[in-house]
This record gives structure tokens, sequence and C-alpha cells, in this order.
């Protein structure tokens, strides 16, 4: 029978202490981007309803201080959806540096077993499986982030533009 716990284990160390970063990395950026995701839709999607109802043929709603209010409004909801964004696109960022960074490791390994065994092929195998891997996880890590972190942008832009439409119709004009 497979473990899983067993795999993933071993895949860690075959791509040394770089592998181990970028999954830790990759578990925090997840995890912000689901949080997001649910902030969404449990906490955004009803106050938004809320406030679009409460200010819906409000008498006087067009009024300079309510014009305001539904500024400031529209605001609180911009930076409560954008929270934490600069931690996604630094992690996004980051990935394929300590991609690298794990080929750099690992072509050192290759070095030191280049220089102790010679051009031993068995030797220097674990180190350039070492240098690959990492450099695999971080590219992907990037591109799975990116597809991720554009859409939540998209979904972000597109609901405070909604947003604005509604509460803040025939201001601007």
């Amino acid at each position: 029978m497979i473990n899983p716990l067993t795999d993933i284990f071993s895949f860690l160390d075959m791509g040394g202490e770089v592998l181990i970063v970028l999954m830790v990395s990759s578990i925090i950026f997840w995890t912000v981007l689901i949080e997001k995701f649910m902030y969404f839709k449990f906490i955004y999607r009803p106050k938004s309803k809320e406030v679009r109802r409460f200010w819906k043929d409000k008498e006087g709603s067009m009024l300079w201080a309510n014009m305001q209010i539904k500024q400031a409004q529209v605001s609180r909801f911009n930076v409560a959806l954008k929270t934490n964004i600069p931690v996604l696109k630094a992690l996004i960022a980051l990935f394929p540096l300590m991609g690298l960074l794990g080929t750099v490791t690992g072509m050192i390994s290759v070095f030191d077993s280049m220089g102790a065994f010679g051009t031993n092929a068995k030797a220097m195998a674990g180190g350039i499986s070492m240098a690959t891997i990492p450099t695999m996880a971080g590219m992907l890590l990037a591109v799975l982030g990116i597809f991720a972190y554009s859409r939540l942008d998209y979904i972000i832009k597109r609901e405070i533009r909604k947003l604005k439409d509604k509460i803040l119709k025939d201001s601007d004009a």
C-alpha cells in the first residue's frame, strides 16, 4: 500500500531544503488566496448587498454629504478586498527565485560530489535531481499563482466597479 505522506517526505528530501521553503511559502500563498475568496463570498457579498439595499431609492441619496458617505463605503470595501494582495504578489515573484536557489544549491552538491568522487554518474545524479526539482516546483507555483491571482484581481475590480455603479449611480454625471 502506498502511503502519500511517505511519498511527500521522500519528494521533499529529494529536492533539498529549498523545496521545504517552497512548500511552506506555497501553503501561505494558497491560504491567503482561499481566505480572500471566502471573504469575498461570505462577507463582502452580503455586506455589499446590504449597502445597495440601503441606498436604493433612498430619499436625498444624491446630496453631497450622502455621496461622500457612499464614496467612503466603496473605499472601505475596496481596501478590505485588496488586503493581503501585496503578499500574494510577493510570493508569486519569489516562487521562481526560490526555485533558482534550489538549482544553485543542487549544483553545488553536484560539484561537491564531483570533487569527492570524480565524474561518477551515480554520485552526480542526486545533486542534479536536487537542482531540477525545486526549479520545476518554483515555476509551477509561479504559473499557478499568476493564474489564481489574475482571477482574484479580475473579480475584485469587477465587484468594486459594480458596487460603484449601483450606489454611486448618476453621481459623476
